[in-house]
């Protein structure tokens, strides 16, 4: 229950909203109880006072008779108040007597007629107080879901690349959907039941014990076994409720795939694969939901069975001491079974609350388990902003592996001056890409150091540290969004002509105007709406925008034409000049007039110089050289 408790913890900062939903509960209870105890007058009034006035006399004449007879009558006017009062059973005292002299003194219309008007306000009362503690319980309720659910994103903004290596992105969008969904149904509702049914409930089994305790007693016989049946559902519920959401997070993880996929799925021909693959998974989250649902349904039917078994017994019995003991009056037997069987509804809810609670703590367990894991780069106590850097940056010894005991550098040792284009070339696997990332500090080095003017990365802040960097990967990332918005990405109230001039920059606003709303175009999700090349001369222009001192360029021009690729890398070349640079290319053509080019090779650095010395050089940068430019 620990996670339950900790769930819990979202609801106070709206503990003012709460404990007034809850005061309502009170009230809701409280006109409950008080609509019960109109039972018994009522059946009074109706049943007794409304009788004929010939039965009345009748009546009255035989006590009246004996009375002559035994040479002693009791006064008759003494004797009503005093029936009437004791028989509104479970009255305080100053209650029966207003109810005496209101309800049961006055003549039966004007009785009837008050009685109801007090009922339709018990229950108005009743009703309002209902509908304000649900409007409140849900104010309460999704406020501490939206919280939790920025939480979560903001946890996932925060942590690391290498917590997404391994996991599959409908399993985390699950978690932030699916798994908060079954939170909603077990925080502040199963509040709500649980204190208003609780409050309900004892009303009315004070009502019951009020009316006869013996039956109370007897009618409590078979709670204990309905409530061991009830905890053994909900350590069921628990379990499959887990596995039910396991199942949601595999099919929402197809899915997902398949739609960012689906150029490939249909290049392929593999619709029907992907068709079966979605309809295994589909089964397999249908039969865990309908075991889910099939324990969960029992709850319901067994503590309602449950009150029937004790309502049913208790007319037996009941009617047994009216009819044979004499021992219960008729209106204490109506007060008796109307509030046993008003438990009823309260019960029911109340058997839905562990069943809500387990699958809550179940959702609860798996974001707790994603919240609590934490990331690996963070800052480390005491680092200082990084304002710019004035001389150089330096690779000493750097070692990374993403797996223990599969290095994927090793001791790589390289330097970028202030304003050198630095190039990293190698084949694939070489290591390239990992070199770079490691400088944006997306991950942290097994060995070594990388650092800016003398000091290690790791003593700056992350956010200064990625500030001073403008990136453009191999992977084009564009949102969906309008084309402006795309390239300002990042920045905040980027002049209009800025981001024209980025683009014109990038080669991409000639494009970009024959584009139905031009800038404000929306491009789709990744760009879809875009080519190849155009998606990357628009994350090229985002980079220039930025205008960072140190722009980082993985394969920044891999998807273009040969066309664009000369005019981009023209100006690319163009604004290298005044920036340091590390870029990454296989296209050798690209790199050329770098100040150095580091090779690399199984993660180690087996060349270092400019083209010209490499070339003269029979080492890997020939090799490659002579693949891509000798027939």
């Amino acid at each position: 229950m620990s996670i339950y408790f900790r769930l819990l913890g979202y609801l106070k900062p709206y503990r003012l909203r709460l404990l007034s939903a809850i005061a309502c509960m009170v009230i809701y209870a409280a006109a409950s109880a008080i609509s019960l105890g109109f039972v018994a007058p009522f059946m009074k009034v109706l049943f007794e006072r409304g009788r004929p006035e010939s039965a009345v006399a009748e009546q009255a004449r035989a006590p009246a008779a004996a009375g002559t007879e035994g040479g002693s009558r009791p006064p008759a006017a003494a004797a009503a108040p005093t029936e009437r009062t004791t028989r509104l059973v479970g009255w305080p005292a100053p209650l029966r007597e207003w109810a005496s002299r209101t309800l049961l003194n006055a003549r039966p219309l004007v009785a009837l007629e008050r009685l109801c008007l007090l009922i339709l306000v018990a229950l108005l009362l009743k009703n309002l107080a209902d509908y304000v503690q649900a409007f409140l319980m849900v104010s309460v309720e999704q406020a501490a879901i939206r919280d939790l659910r920025t939480e979560l994103y903001a946890h996932l903004q925060r942590m690391s690349l290498d917590f997404y290596h391994g996991r599959r992105t409908g399993a985390l969008v699950s978690r932030v959907t699916n798994d908060v969904e079954y939170l909603r149904a077990s925080l502040a509702s199963s509040i709500s039941n649980l204190v208003k049914d609780s409050l309900t409930l004892a009303g009315c089994l004070a009502w019951v014990f009020i009316a006869s305790w013996k039956l109370a007693l007897l009618s409590l016989a078979i709670l204990p076994p309905v409530a061991l049946a009830l905890v053994a559902i909900g350590r069921k519920m628990r379990k499959r409720s887990g596995l039910a959401q396991e199942r949601m997070g595999d099919l929402t993880s197809i899915l997902q795939e398949t739609i960012a996929g689906a150029r490939v799925v249909k290049a392929f021909g593999m619709e029907a694969f992907e068709q079966r693959k979605f309809d295994d998974a589909n089964q397999r989250y249908y039969r865990a939901f309908v075991r889910l649902r099939r324990v969960s349904a029992a709850a319901r039917p067994v503590s309602e069975y449950a009150i029937v078994l004790v309502a049913v017994a208790m007319l037996w019995f009941g009617g047994r001491e009216i009819f044979e003991g004499h021992s219960l009056e008729p209106q204490q037997f109506v007060l008796f079974v109307t509030a046993l069987l008003s438990t009823i509804s309260p019960l029911k809810s109340l058997s839905e609350v562990n069943a809500n609670v387990q699958q809550g703590v179940a959702a609860g367990s798996r974001l707790f388990g994603l919240l609590d894991t934490p990331p690996t780069v963070v800052d480390t106590p005491g680092a200082h902003a990084l304002s710019g850097f004035e001389d150089r940056i330096r690779y000493e010894g750097v070692s990374f592996a993403y797996q223990p005991g599969q290095p994927v550098l090793q001791e790589v040792s390289f330097e970028i001056g202030r304003g050198d284009v630095v190039a990293l070339v190698g084949g694939g696997g070489a290591g390239k890409s990992t070199a770079m990332d490691l400088l944006a500090r997306f991950y942290d080095l097994s060995a070594g150091r990388i650092t800016v003017d003398g000091v290690d990365l790791r003593d700056v802040t992350i956010a200064s540290l990625r500030a001073q960097l403008g990136i453009v990967t191999q992977e084009t990332i564009l949102f969906h969004d309008t084309v402006r918005n795309n390239i300002a990405y990042g920045l905040t109230g980027a002049d209009e002509e800025a981001v024209r001039g980025a683009a014109r920059a990038a080669h991409a606003h000639d494009f970009i105007t024959r584009l139905p709303q031009g800038y404000d175009t929306v491009i789709g999700e990744r760009g879809a709406k875009l080519s190849g090349g155009e998606r990357q001369r628009l994350a090229i222009a985002r980079a220039l925008l930025k205008n960072p001192p140190l722009l980082l360029l993985d394969e920044a021009t891999s998807a273009l034409d040969a066309e664009s690729e000369r005019l981009v890398q023209a100006a690319l070349e163009r604004l290298m000049r005044d920036r340091t640079v590390l870029v990454i290319a296989h296209r050798l053509s690209t790199v050329q007039h770098a100040d150095r080019i580091v090779v690399l090779e199984s993660g180690r650095v087996v060349a270092s110089g400019a083209h010209a010395e490499l070339i003269e050089q029979d080492g890997a940068y020939r090799r490659l050289y002579n693949l891509q430019f000798v027939a």
